[in-house]
């Protein structure tokens, strides 16, 4: 083993475990967590959407946090309430005006195996 891969091997097996980390179809990463009510995603960095339409429409940007409930119910600051699903190709959030995508990947809560089970992709 040469001296800078022992150093590799030595810097992963002291690194801190963390909670799950999913990545948006637009780049986005977040750190998740989940409770009895669903998961929340939050961002690691600012994200900056454009919301409104025509001339009002302004860009706001700042840490994104994403509510998906266990009844399928999502929100998020911004554009409000809507939906979200899993299917074999990964989960999506929809609140109308936005859609947040997250490909191959899955929503995963150790405390509750089966949550979200029920919110499949029609």
């Amino acid at each position: 083993m040469q001296p800078r891969d022992a150093v590799l091997l030595a810097s992963l097996l002291l690194a801190p475990v963390s909670a799950l980390g999913y990545v948006s179809s637009d780049g986005h990463e977040y750190n998740s967590a989940c409770n009895a009510n669903g998961y929340v995603l939050t961002s690691l960095y600012p994200v900056a959407r454009a919301v409104g339409y025509g001339a009002s429409t302004e860009h706001v940007s700042g840490i994104e946090t994403l509510y998906l409930g266990k009844s399928c119910d999502a929100y998020t600051k911004g554009f409000g309430s809507g939906t979200w699903c899993w299917a074999n190709g990964g989960f999506l959030a929809d609140f109308g005006g936005l859609s947040v995508g997250f490909p191959r990947q899955e929503l995963f809560c150790s405390s509750d195996e089966s949550l979200g089970s029920d919110c499949v992709c029609q």
